[in-house]
């Protein structure tokens, strides 16, 4: 590990920062892969091509600019360059008492047997190329032609360090195109010297991260941390993941790659659980891990993938947004409490395309050398691996009646992981033990109470709400006459099932997930068909007794007797007797209408006629406009006050 990584004091010193700034650059992950170990930073000398000692081209001087140059041209080289710095010196000093520069370029070249045509010319190819503008190019100089510019360079970098992946030959050839239609006079080597030039310019670890992406990147070149064998104790810790075999199997009718979903005691290297199917999911993670289980216990400690399945809020109770990947849909967002933290099993997470970091990507690879070759219908890991005959051997009816069907396959699997625990490994902390023998060693085994992992392992639906019929599950009513469903309707509820019998689901609280009911599956009467007289009294009885059992839960004892209208009134009148209305200060508004001024006319009329029905007053055609309002019983301000002296 030492030499793919240094500390922070040397990474300082070549990256011409302080131990402070690297500090702070660790810490916010400007350092791609570094880590602190035993308390102290340490820092890939792959993040970066200094720590690396390795030069960009136009970081490149002195001895550097020579590396493609013949030895005996080069020491030339060096012998001009030495003789120009002590040429500035004795200028410069020969200027100062009083002399001219071209007199003493003559005096130099007179004392070193040198022309002074040669020193001039040195001097102007060395302020123009470096230290290469002062190698002999006599005798061809083809090792010259063939030294490529920094410009031209980074042109060739652009297109060639891309997930393009353009060839060297078309790269090249279009820094040679651009040379010419813009007249750079850049150098620009032969297609052979750029072969070799780039093996040695551009690290590996540069060029299959931009030629090959990420993944490759963390798979072959990303350095990773050894974890001490010995610092983990048989069963502790698990690893689990999802692999796809190489190889083809019959399954209801049709040719597919089986899948197993595999857990491994990351200790000892043993296969505690394992499941084949033709996809996996949730269902086969649960099955492998009861495998597990129920013959090892429970670990302390899972870790598991960064897929959908493995990371699933059912199993985590976090969802995978928070950590920047759960696909929105494939599990209810909202669990509380996930399986792992309900068995006090804690969680991590394998770094994504890093196989170092989990040890079952590297079983599967052995699964795949030692067994799955060994299939007549082995197919390879890729199109470039697959063998010639594979396809006419999958047509031909000899193959299909021989093949593995699924159970038959997983079987075979079982018996290859069967004689695999118990193999003699050579690995790090192994000493030639098997897996079984190393897991005999464990101190310690947690237990789990009897009857709780079957009922915790099994497959959890998200919330859904009790109806009208119960609850909808899989296009499937349960608990429809259920009283405990009835109690609860409109409330949330989480389901768990078994999938190979959906007759009944385990109803629990969604929150609490504790047991409401065990829920039965609604009985469907197909359309137009006779219903027997037993079958529909039954249904009778139980829509009654679901009447009954609503109408229970009121008692009339108490108001029997009572006049729920007045009590309602007197309640409501209860809360005003303390409220003061403050009326606001109004503007008036007046409305014309076309009866303005005609109430006293309408109010005359009616007059005339109550006193022509009066005896003797049939000939009244007017009588006194006087309000008679005045005297009215209902509103009479004047009661009480004598209108005639008596």
């Amino acid at each position: 590990m030492d030499e793919a990584f240094v500390d922070i004091t040397v990474a300082a010193r070549l990256l011409g920062k302080t131990q402070r700034r690297i500090r702070q650059m660790c810490v916010a992950g400007g350092l791609r892969g570094a880590c602190k170990l035993k308390g102290r930073w340490k820092i890939p000398k792959s993040c970066d091509h200094k720590l690396a000692g390795i030069k960009k081209p136009d970081e490149l001087t002195g001895a550097d600019e020579l590396l493609d140059v013949p030895e005996n041209k080069r020491q030339e080289a060096y012998r001009r360059l030495g003789l120009l710095k002590k040429f500035e010196k004795f200028a410069a000093a020969f200027v100062r008492d009083g002399g001219g520069r071209s007199d003493a370029v003559k005096i130099f070249a007179s004392q070193n047997s040198i022309s002074a045509r040669s020193v001039l010319r040195w001097l102007r190819r060395y302020r123009r190329q470096g230290l290469l503008g002062l190698v002999d190019t006599r005798g061809g100089g083809r090792f010259l032609s063939e030294m490529i510019s920094p410009g031209a360079f980074e042109l060739f970098k652009g297109m060639y360090l891309t997930q393009q992946q353009l060839s060297v030959k078309t790269c090249l050839s279009v820094v040679n195109l651009t040379n010419r239609k813009e007249e750079h006079s850049w150098k620009v080597p032969s297609l052979g010297f750029m072969y070799r030039y780039i093996e040695r310019q551009i690290p590996l670890f540069v060029k299959v991260l931009h030629r090959e992406g990420m993944a490759a990147y963390e798979a072959k070149c990303a350095p990773y941390i050894e974890v001490d064998p010995d610092s983990v104790d048989p069963g502790q810790i698990w690893v689990g993941d999802h692999h796809q075999f190489n190889c083809w199997v019959r399954h209801r009718g049709k040719w597919v790659r089986p899948w197993i979903t595999a857990w491994m005691d990351m200790r000892s290297r043993v296969i505690v659980g394992w499941q084949i199917s033709a996809s996996p999911n949730q269902t086969t993670i649960m099955t492998a891990m009861k495998q597990g289980i129920d013959k090892y216990g429970p670990p302390d400690s899972v870790k598991i993938d960064n897929g959908r399945d493995y990371d699933s809020q059912m199993f985590t109770g976090t969802t995978k947004a928070k950590r920047k990947a759960l696909k929105k849909g494939y599990i209810d967002e909202t669990m509380i409490a996930g399986i792992y933290a309900m068995m006090d099993i804690s969680v991590s997470f394998a770094i994504p395309y890093h196989p170092q970091s989990k040890s079952i990507e590297r079983w599967f690879g052995t699964l795949d050398v030692q067994f799955t070759k060994t299939m007549r219908t082995y197919c390879g890991k890729d199109a470039d691996r697959k063998p010639d005959h594979l396809n006419s051997l999958l047509d031909s009816q000899i193959a299909i009646k021989e093949a593995y069907d699924m159970a038959g396959f997983s079987e075979v699997t079982g018996e290859y992981i069967k004689v695999y625990n118990a193999s003699a490994h050579t690995g790090r902390g192994m000493e030639g033990r098997g897996p079984l023998e190393v897991m005999a060693e464990r101190s310690s085994r947690r237990v789990i109470a009897d009857g709780v992992t079957d009922l915790l392992l099994r497959t959890w639906s998200g919330e859904l709400t009790v109806g009208k019929n119960g609850v909808n599950f899989k296009r499937m009513w349960y608990g429809q006459f259920d009283y405990d469903l009835m109690k609860i309707q409109g409330q949330k509820v989480r389901v768990a099932y078994d999938p190979a019998d959906l007759a009944k689901v385990y109803v629990y609280d969604a929150v609490t997930l504790r047991l409401v009911t065990i829920a039965e599956q609604n009985q469907l009467i197909s359309y137009g068909s006779p219903v027997s007289e037993e079958a529909l009294r039954d249904a009778t009885k139980a829509k009654a007794r679901a009447v009954k059992i609503a109408k229970q839960f009121r008692s009339t004892q108490q108001t029997a007797n009572t006049d729920l209208t007045t009590l309602a009134i007197q309640a409501m009148a209860e809360g005003l007797k303390d409220a003061v209305i403050k009326p606001a200060v109004q503007n008036i508004r007046p409305v014309k209408t076309p009866m303005d001024g005609q109430v006293r006319a309408h109010q005359n009329r009616l007059l005339t006629k109550m006193v022509k029905k009066a005896a003797g007053a049939e000939s009244v055609e007017e009588v006194l406009d006087i309000d008679l309002s005045l005297l009215s019983p209902d509103d009479n301000k004047y009661e009480g006050v004598k209108l005639f002296d008596e």
